[in-house]
């Protein structure tokens, strides 16, 4: 079994932004675990715990996708599942191609007749996960509300491809292994 998602890795000229930006921002906030740059991403399908004989059939499903090239502004800053109990704080993305590409891989991934265990059914919010409160986020609301008011601004890029990643959980943290590329047209 390996643990996979479908995601858009974010080009270096914003990861360098993003990087810089947490490191400074998230500095003086108590327990929280800062994505590293290089695992910069928007996840748009997480597949789970999938078997190693269904990989091949999702990315025969996946090659059948024709999609354009599409932009997507990175900026805003959020948190999940709310500003009283942060767990997650993220970055905004705005693209309205991204939602349809998200609907064209949630119908490829149904044909595939892959058996995704957790479906999840709250709306899709376009994000790059910044960091991740392992405890007592509540006590830490008040920094993170007034970073979340910064309101940021990290630039834009093309989309000119989706990946489907293999997550392998460490330690140190996970680590992304690309399965596949899908390039857009």
């Amino acid at each position: 079994m390996i643990r996979a998602f479908i995601g858009i890795k974010i080009p270096e000229e914003i990861t360098e932004k993003i990087d810089s930006f947490s490191k400074e921002k998230l500095k003086n906030i108590k327990n929280i675990k800062r994505v590293e740059k290089e695992n910069l991403h928007i996840t748009l399908k997480f597949l789970g715990e999938i078997r190693e004989e269904e990989v091949e059939r999702i990315k025969e499903e996946l090659k059948k996708i024709s999609f354009r090239k599409f932009e997507i502004k990175i900026k805003g800053l959020g948190v999940f599942p709310s500003i009283s109990n942060p767990k997650v704080i993220w970055i905004g993305g705005e693209s309205e191609k991204i939602q349809m590409l998200k609907r064209e891989i949630d119908l490829h991934i149904k044909n595939s007749q892959i058996n995704i265990k957790k479906e999840d059914d709250r709306p899709f919010i376009i994000h790059i996960t910044m960091g991740r409160i392992k405890k007592e986020g509540e006590k830490e609301s008040e920094k993170i509300k007034r970073l979340v008011k910064e309101n940021p601004d990290f630039g834009h890029f093309y989309a000119e491809e989706f990946i489907l990643f293999q997550s392998i959980l460490t330690p140190n943290g996970p680590i992304y292994k690309v399965l596949e590329k899908f390039l857009l047209l």
